[in-house]
């Protein structure tokens, strides 16, 4: 017997959860189910969050409504059964407004897809329901790596965007380990909403000592978590600031200055000494300024 034959001998042998409860008498003639077609087809929901997928059926009488995920053909539930593992997955009825709802308990990103509600008339009737999820992108403003001296104020913004819902909590771990606002004045911890689709949670560190160093991570409830490394400093430099500071445009050096201003200089000499009669200092004058040049070179690449 076949997993949809199995079902509707339950419920002719008196499993009434399913149809057979809500079989009723309609008024005038009975033209059999149908699609309400004010029933949406397009679904979105946000990561972490619960989906709702509504099939809305008309003078269904005893008829067996089935949820089957499109891209694997599997059945997912018939009536209130369900047929699968994952127990995130469940459908229940709304009398009502005669709509028969997939419920998926926190979404996650394969979920995403082509949603069939079928009908067990003869043939199969169809209504399909594309699930969206929207997932939001989370980051802790700035470099990955920071460094501050001791004493400062440290501030870390977890900026979460894309989100069609404000997180419940933002928590904070500074080494896995919980960071707690009970310490007032030493830390301030805040969550706001910044837009229709931005939220940002703040952590502010008065006063921090080198024990405050490590790793910080932002973790919004059922969604992924970012980190940053916070490097607080006593006085010295890491080498990252120094290669910072050292990165500028590199100066002439002292005896480049001094060849270059001995060299104008002999060719000030050499053209007062042509115009006055004189015969030009030739090579004597240029090889002392060489000589000084390489003298002054010596001086500056010696040992300090």
């Amino acid at each position: 017997m076949s997993l949809y034959e199995c079902c509707r001998a339950v419920r002719r042998t008196g499993g009434r959860e399913g149809g057979g409860a809500r079989a009723r008498r309609y008024v005038g003639l009975y033209t059999g189910p149908y699609f309400d077609p004010s029933a949406p087809n397009n679904v979105t929901a946000q990561l972490g969050t619960h989906a709702y997928l509504p099939c809305k059926v008309r003078q269904l009488s005893n008829k067996s409504v089935s949820w089957i995920r499109r891209r694997d053909a599997h059945i997912l539930t018939v009536d209130r059964f369900t047929f699968i593992a994952d127990e995130r997955f469940q459908a229940f009825l709304v009398e009502a407004t005669d709509t028969w709802t997939l419920q998926v308990k926190y979404v996650q990103a394969r979920d995403a897809g082509l949603y069939e509600c079928q009908v067990g008339t003869e043939p199969k009737m169809s209504h399909f329901v594309q699930l969206n999820v929207v997932v939001p992108k989370i980051e802790i403003a700035g470099e990955s790596e920071i460094y501050v001296k001791a004493g400062s104020t440290v501030s870390l913004r977890c900026v979460i965007t894309q989100a069609l819902e404000e997180p419940a909590y933002i928590f904070w771990y500074h080494n896995e380990r919980r960071v707690l606002g009970y310490r007032r004045g030493l830390r301030d911890i805040r969550v706001e909403r910044t837009g229709p689709d931005t939220t940002v949670g703040h952590l502010v560190l008065h006063h921090p000592v080198r024990e405050d160093s490590g790793n910080y991570s932002c973790a919004p409830s059922n969604l992924a978590s970012a980190s940053v490394v916070l490097h607080v400093l006593s006085g010295e430099q890491p080498a990252a600031m120094q290669h910072g500071n050292a990165a500028g445009p590199a100066s002439p050096s002292r005896p480049l200055l001094a060849f270059g201003a001995l060299y104008a200089l002999w060719g000030a000499l050499s053209s007062w000494l042509t115009t006055n009669g004189g015969a030009g200092p030739g090579r004597g004058l240029r090889g002392f300024a060489v000589l000084f040049a390489l003298i002054l070179c010596h001086d500056e690449d010696g040992p300090k």
